[in-house]
C-alpha cells in the first residue's frame, strides 16, 4: 500500500514535470560555456548569438613558441553556426530516467563551428612566417681591443618551427570550445630546431675564456719576475668544439712562454767543474783542487704544467721549477785521480824570441791538462790550428831539410820537453817523431817534432791514477811538469853515435831564399828507456832507434858574373876549351815542414 503511494507521487512529478519543460533544451546543458539549459530553442539561440558576437567574431592573439601573433576570425574561415549548436543541444527527452539524472548532472558541447581550412591554413602560414625562427648557434671568442683582449659571448639559441597542419587543427578545435576564449590560451604546435651547443655550456665556456684573461701571470723565475700578459694568453688560447654540447678551451703553452723562455734561461746556472791548479813555486807548489759546484736548469715540463693551471685560476704567479744540473767533473773526481807529486819533468832552452812567443802560447794552452787514467794526450789533438788567429807567430822551421821559417815555427821544442816528461813519468809512447837531423840544444834520440795536422806526438797515461800537465815559461827556457803518483822510476841509457853520415851539398840557385850553412854529420843512436817499480826492480827496457840525416851544406849561389866581349874571331887558342856552365844540382825531396 506504501509502495503504491510512492510510485503515485513520482508519476504525479514525471507528468508535470514533462508538462512544464516540454520543448525547452535538457536541464545542465551548456553551449561553449553558455547555459542554455530550459531555454526555448528561440531562447537559446539568441543567448548564443550574444555569446557568438562577443567571443567568436573579434580578432584575438594567439602564441607559438613564446611569439605572439594576431588572427580575425572573420578573415581566417572560422564561423560559429549558432543555429547548428541549438540544434544540437536538442530538446526534453521524455525518458524518465534522462529527466531525473539532469537534476544531478548536465551536458558541455562545444559551440558547432564552420572552418574554412584553405582559408584558414593560408592565415596559419602567415602566422607561420612570423614566428618561425632559425637557431642562434652559441659562439665563444677572444677578440682584439684597444684595452686588450676580450671575450665574445654569443647566447644559442634554440630555433622553432610552426606545423601548419596540426596548428589548423588545433585552432578548429581551440574556437569550437571556447571562441576567443579558448584561442587567447592556445600554444600552436611547434618544431625546435636544435643548436649543438647549450646555453649552460656556452656560458661556463666563456667563464673560463674570461679567467684566462683575467691578468698578466707571472713567472717566478729564482725570484726574477717574467711576465706573461694578456694579449700572450689570448694568442695561445684556442677554442674549438667539443665531441658534447660545449667547447674546449685550451692553452698551448709552449707558446705561452715562447717569449718568455730567454728571460727565463737567463737565471739558469751552468755546473762548475772542479778544477786542478799548482798553487805556490819551488818546493812550496803543490795540487789544489778547487770544488765542483752543481747549476740549475729550467725543467720545462714541470713549469708548464705548473702555467696551465695558474692561468686557468685566480692564483697567477708560477714558480718556475729546475732541477740540479751536475757537473762533467765533480771534486770526488778531482780527488780520485791522485794528483799529488811531480812524476816527470824536464826543461829545454836556447830558442830564439819569435820561437819564445809560439812556445809560451802553446804553454799556456796546454797548461793544467789533465791525462785521465787510460787516456791518450796528443798535441795536436789538444790545441787544434796552430795560425795567427791563435796568436802564434813567424818562426823557424825546418823545410825540405833545410831552416826557414813559418808561422807556428817552435813548437817542436815545447814537444820535445813535453816528450822528456811523459818519458821519465813512464808514459806509454803512442808516436813520436825525431827531427830529421840533429838539433843541438836537444837530448839526442830523445825528442820530437810535431807538424799542424801531419806529425802528432801523443802519450797514453797507463795507470789508475791522473796526469796533471804544468808549463812553466820564461823567455830564456820551458819547462814541463807532469803532476800525479808516483808509479815507476825512469832512467834514460844513451848508446854511442854510429853510422856516420855526410852533410848533403845543396846549391840554391841565385834569386831564390837562402840561409847559408855548413850543415853537420848525420847518425844514428839508441836511446834505451829502463822503466823500474819504485823498489828499484827492473820491470821493462825500451829501445828507441833514430836516425838523423846530415844537416844540409848550403851553398847560397852569387849572382852571375858581368858578360864578357866575345873576342874577334871565333876560334879558341890552341890547347884551350871554353868552360862549360855549372850544371844545376837537384834539389832534396820535400818534406813536411817540422815547427823548429
Amino acid at each position: 500500500m506504501a509502495a503504491a503511494a510512492v510510485l503515485a507521487v513520482l508519476g504525479l512529478a514525471y507528468v508535470i514535470d514533462l508538462f512544464v519543460t516540454s520543448g525547452t533544451v535538457e536541464r545542465g546543458t551548456t553551449v561553449a560555456g553558455v547555459d542554455v539549459g530550459g531555454l526555448t530553442p528561440q531562447e537559446a539561440q539568441a543567448r548564443l548569438a550574444a555569446e557568438a558576437a562577443d567571443n567568436y567574431g573579434a580578432p584575438v592573439e594567439i602564441h607559438a613558441h613564446g611569439v605572439t601573433a594576431t588572427i580575425d576570425p572573420a578573415t581566417s574561415g572560422l564561423t560559429a553556426d549558432v543555429d547548428a549548436s541549438v540544434a544540437a543541444a536538442g530538446t526534453r527527452s521524455a525518458n524518465p530516467f534522462v529527466r531525473l539524472t539532469s537534476f544531478w548532472g548536465g551536458r558541455d558541447l562545444p559551440m558547432v563551428v564552420s572552418v574554412d581550412r584553405p582559408a584558414l591554413s593560408a592565415v596559419v602560414a602567415g602566422i607561420a612566417a612570423q614566428t618561425d625562427t632559425a637557431p642562434v648557434e652559441g659562439e665563444v671568442g677572444i677578440d682584439s681591443t684597444a684595452t686588450g683582449p676580450t671575450v665574445r659571448e654569443v647566447t644559442p639559441v634554440v630555433g622553432a618551427t610552426l606545423q601548419v597542419d596540426p596548428a589548423v587543427d588545433a585552432i578548429a578545435t581551440s574556437w569550437a570550445q571556447g571562441g576567443d576564449r579558448s584561442l587567447a590560451a592556445l600554444d600552436l604546435p611547434t618544431t625546435e630546431q636544435p643548436v649543438r651547443a647549450g646555453a649552460d655550456a656556452t656560458a661556463a665556456a666563456a667563464t673560463q675564456v674570461r679567467t684566462l684573461l683575467s691578468a698578466p701571470v707571472v713567472l717566478d723565475a729564482n725570484g726574477t719576475p717574467v711576465e706573461i700578459g694578456a694579449d700572450r694568453i689570448a694568442a695561445a688560447t684556442t677554442i674549438a668544439p667539443d665531441a658534447g654540447d660545449g667547447f674546449t678551451v685550451a692553452v698551448d703553452t709552449a707558446r705561452l712562454r715562447a717569449d718568455s723562455t730567454a728571460a727565463v734561461e737567463a737565471t739558469q746556472q751552468a755546473p762548475k767543474d772542479a778544477t786542478i791548479s799548482i798553487q805556490g813555486a819551488g818546493d812550496a807548489a803543490a795540487p789544489v783542487v778547487s770544488p765542483s759546484e752543481n747549476g740549475r736548469t729550467v725543467d720545462w715540463a714541470a713549469t708548464e704544467a705548473a702555467l696551465a693551471s695558474a692561468v686557468q685560476g685566480t692564483q697567477r704567479t708560477v714558480p718556475v721549477t729546475y732541477t740540479e744540473a751536475a757537473p762533467a767533473f765533480t771534486t770526488e773526481q778531482a780527488n780520485a785521480l791522485g794528483i799529488k807529486e811531480v812524476v816527470g819533468e824536464f826543461t829545454t832552452g836556447g830558442f830564439a824570441s819569435s820561437s819564445g812567443v809560439n812556445i809560451r802560447v802553446v804553454a799556456q794552452k796546454v797548461d793544467g791538462a789533465i791525462v785521465k787514467p787510460g787516456d791518450t794526450f796528443g798535441l795536436n789533438a789538444f790545441t787544434g790550428t796552430r795560425g795567427t788567429a791563435e796568436g802564434y807567430v813567424e818562426a823557424g822551421v825546418i823545410q825540405d831539410g833545410r831552416l826557414s821559417t813559418a808561422v807556428g815555427g817552435g813548437i817542436s821544442q815545447f814537444a820535445t820537453t813535453l816528450y822528456n816528461a811523459a818519458y821519465f813519468a813512464g808514459m806509454d809512447d803512442v808516436t813520436h817523431t825525431p827531427h830529421s837531423f840533429y838539433i843541438s840544444r836537444y837530448p839526442a834520440g830523445r825528442e820530437a817534432t810535431v807538424y799542424d795536422g801531419e806529425i802528432e806526438l801523443a802519450f797514453k797515461n797507463p795507470y789508475d791514477t791522473g796526469v796533471l800537465i804544468q808549463t812553466i815559461w820564461t823567455s830564456g827556457d820551458i819547462t814541463v811538469r807532469l803532476w800525479g803518483t808516483k808509479h815507476v822510476q825512469v832512467e834514460s841509457v844513451r848508446g854511442e853515435k854510429y853510422d856516420y853520415t855526410s852533410a848533403p851539398r845543396v846549391v840554391i840557385p841565385y834569386g831564390q831564399s837562402c840561409s847559408a850553412s855548413s850543415g853537420s854529420q848525420g847518425f844514428s843512436i839508441v836511446d834505451t828507456r829502463v822503466v823500474k817499480d819504485l823498489a828499484g826492480a827492473e820491470i821493462r827496457r825500451e829501445n828507441f832507434t833514430t836516425v838523423y840525416n846530415g844537416q844540409p851544406n848550403v851553398v847560397c849561389q852569387p849572382p852571375p858574373a858581368a858578360a864578357t866581349p866575345a873576342p874577334s874571331t871565333a876560334a879558341a887558342a890552341p890547347g884551350t876549351s871554353a868552360a862549360p856552365a855549372p850544371a844545376a844540382e837537384p834539389a832534396p825531396a820535400a818534406e813536411p815542414a817540422p815547427a823548429g
